[in-house]
């Protein structure tokens, strides 16, 4: 039998006695952002759990089961997965309620990893926490997807996923559907051509409601980072926002770069919005962000990112509607390059607040296929006001750029990223808003996130010093994950 808590549900960790198992459990979800009903039940799952089992941490369940239709979970239940490897792919028709999701979770403390991959189809329900890997070398060949998302309402919270074909897919029928805070690296795999890599970070399409794809870190694949693209298919409402995407390519054998972000494809993509992004590609790289492809699309909102680095920082292409301000460019070629149809009309368009600094090139810009410098850009699309060039001939900005994303679901935990352009060996990041007074933390580079941490201590109040040498970024960029509890 299950544990039928009176109480919020919580994550049980491994094999507690009963009265501790109901102190934790009723704990660790007492501050989450979703609460479940108060009579929910709490079903415990381990790797060596049966179809059997009764649910307790003596008696765990098997994942095939628990995640099936021969599932006892209901809405408002919480599976907990105990520490261990799951090998197998595992499909998950669990669905919930709109107020109370099934939710399946890590016991605190334990490293749960699904080797092989995860397929959702049911709805209403969320996975938090959760590692899903393949441990298989060969990546001359194609492999599943690591998460393959087809269930709406459903949302994907703080898990690592990596090794897979794609990290997620995240598709059409995941109407309204969240990936919110995951590690997402080494996705993909290389092809016959030396110089081809597959395989994406989050590989997207959409036509109901609303994708979000938050505060995510996504980095070094085979393939793009952010890949919403469709062939005949739909790319109807996206919301990015918070996302750190860097080195999207640079798995490939020829360390190749592809785009951190593509949204377009041969179909006309609508309701995008990109807000407070941050991308990165090692100057003199390659690679670049793409907003449009080959089909004429509608309305784009970019404002407030910060993207660095490619051979074109950002292309815009075939967009009815733009609204662009409030953004950073660096790069040492093309900044920005803006197009459309021939014989379309002209662009409706609001591009301005806008900070470009583009290295010693002196022509960075691309308008309708012609390259130009910064005045002659602002006059042939009548934009860029208010907007400013800086010159940086020592091919890097000046200064410190740090942005601190506090995590939405879980208190004390935050994503660190950081342009380090001075080249220091250490920098200070202001905490204050992530970590409480005397609160004991951590911090990881996410380049070998379940290696020791680079920064530990009790917090104090105000900035934290965080080492920015010794990873194949740094010093220049470095991207952290700040906890003021582990559960690894």
């Amino acid at each position: 039998m299950a544990i039928t808590m009176s109480a919020k549900p919580g994550i049980g960790e491994h094999r507690p006695c009963s009265a501790r198992r109901f102190l934790i459990v009723t704990a660790m979800l007492s501050c989450a952002v979703i609460s479940p009903l108060a009579t929910a039940s709490v079903y415990f799952i381990a790797p060596w759990g049966t179809p059997f089992g009764d649910g307790t941490s003596d008696h765990p369940l098997d994942l095939a089961t628990t995640l099936s239709s021969r599932s006892s979970a209901k809405p408002g239940d919480t599976l907990i997965l105990l520490g261990g490897t799951y090998h197998g792919a595992f499909v998950s028709t669990l669905t919930g309620a709109e107020n109370n999701p099934i939710i399946v979770r890590q016991a605190p403390g334990a490293r749960a990893t699904i080797d092989g991959d995860l397929t959702v189809q049911g709805a209403w329900a969320t996975y938090w926490g959760l590692e899903v890997t393949n441990s298989g070398r060969d990546r001359s060949k194609s492999r599943p997807t690591a998460v393959n998302v087809l269930g709406p309402h459903t949302k994907f919270i703080n898990m690592i996923v990596h090794g897979g074909g794609n990290g997620f897919g995240f598709w059409t029928p995941a109407v309204d559907s969240e990936i919110y805070g995951c590690i997402i690296y080494d996705n993909g795999w290389q092809g016959s051509d030396p110089d081809r890599g597959h395989g994406h970070g989050i590989y997207t399409q959409n036509e109901t409601g609303t994708k979000r794809i938050v505060d995510n870190i996504i980095f070094n694949g085979f393939g793009w980072g952010i890949h919403a693209y469709t062939e005949g298919g739909a790319l109807q409402g996206f919301h990015l926002e918070g996302n750190t995407v860097f080195n999207s390519g640079s798995a490939t054998r020829q360390n190749r770069r592809y785009d951190n972000i593509l949204v377009g494809g041969l179909r006309p993509a609508s309701r995008i919005e990109l807000v407070a992004n941050s991308t990165y590609h090692t100057p003199g790289k390659g690679g670049s962000n793409r907003l449009g492809y080959a089909a004429a699309n509608q309305d784009v909102l970019v404002r407030d990112n910060y993207f660095a680095g490619g051979s074109t920082v950002l292309g815009i292409q075939g967009w009815e509607k733009i609204v662009m301000k409030g953004n950073t460019f660096f790069g040492l070629q093309n900044l920005v390059s803006l197009a459309w149809p021939k014989d379309a009309p002209a662009l409706t368009h609001d591009i301005d607040d806008n900070t470009y600094q583009a290295g010693d090139a002196s022509a960075p810009f691309t308008y309708r296929n012609q390259s130009m410098d910064f005045p002659r850009w602002r006059r042939a699309g009548n934009i860029d006001e208010h907007s400013r060039a800086i010159a940086s001939p020592a091919k890097r900005p000046a200064g410190l750029k740090i942005f601190v994303r506090p995590n939405r679901y879980e208190p004390g935990r935050a994503h660190i990223t950081v342009y380090n352009w001075d080249l220091k060996d250490t920098v200070e990041a202001d905490l204050h808003a992530v970590l409480a007074v005397g609160a004991l933390y951590e911090v990881r580079n996410v380049l070998d996130y379940r290696g020791d941490p680079v920064a530990t201590g009790i917090y104090s109040g105000g900035n934290v010093a965080l080492p920015m040498t010794g990873y194949a970024t740094g010093p220049e960029f470095n991207v952290l994950v700040v906890e003021s509890h582990r559960g690894r």
